[in-house]
């Protein structure tokens, strides 16, 4: 059961570092689709929030009507006292004393009301307050990366210019080395040439100190005079 215990954990391990490598690569895929669902839940909060308002616009109106029938009734409660009509005043008042009871009810929902939408309000600005922090974040990193990738990209292709550049001068190298080779070939047919020729023979005199020089005007003159007597 260890070795199994261990084997299990060890398989778990992996998934997790699986997991994670996944999440990593997809980090900014995962976020922006984070932000769009955060963007619907707050078009849903704003949706309640509308029709919250609503309702508390319907009960405000409700409210309104009913304070407005209690002012009613309290004018023909003093019209009936006035002509001594107890009876009527009476069955006036007992439905004056159920519209107050009405509208106290009525007022406690819209104060209800409006402190809950109050409370949506600040919500949701401050939600999407923070969205709108967090959407910048991710435009500067989305930027950053787009940076890292150019440098990346950069970076490689300079790698590779530099090994290119090196084999190029390698090859300039090799070039220079077999030209240089072929020089000294061309130098050393030319110097075996010229020691089986006359202009060989000139130069090894010369090298030896025996340069033969031009003949004088004297000395030929002297192959055509005639000798004396």
């Amino acid at each position: 059961m260890g070795i199994l215990s261990k084997i299990f954990t060890a398989m778990r391990g992996h998934a997790s570092e699986a997991g994670e490598a996944i999440v990593d690569a997809n980090a900014l895929t995962i976020m922006d689709q984070e932000i769009r669902d955060a963007d619907n839940e707050m078009r849903k909060s704003r949706d309640n929030l509308a029709t919250v308002m609503a309702k508390r616009q319907l009960t405000a109106d409700k409210l309104a009507a009913k304070q407005a029938k209690i002012k009613e009734y309290g004018g023909y409660i003093q019209a009936a006292l006035g002509r001594n009509d107890e009876a009527l005043a009476t069955e006036v008042a007992a439905k004056l004393a159920d519209l107050e009871g009405e509208v106290v009810t009525e007022e406690s929902l819209v104060k209800e009301y409006d402190e809950s939408i109050t409370s949506l309000k600040k919500s949701i600005l401050e939600a999407e307050d923070r969205i709108k922090r967090l959407k910048v974040k991710v435009d500067v990193v989305k930027a950053r990366q787009h940076v890292i990738q150019a440098q990346r990209a950069a970076s490689t292709a300079n790698v590779g210019a530099n090994s290119r550049v090196g084999a190029a001068l390698e090859s300039l190298d090799r070039i220079q080395t077999r030209q240089s080779e072929q020089s000294a070939k061309i130098k050393a047919a030319d110097q075996l040439a010229r020691e089986g020729t006359t202009a060989g023979l000139e130069d090894r005199l010369r090298q030896a100190g025996i340069t033969p020089g031009a003949a004088s005007a004297q000395d030929v003159l002297s192959r055509y005079r005639k000798p004396a007597g």
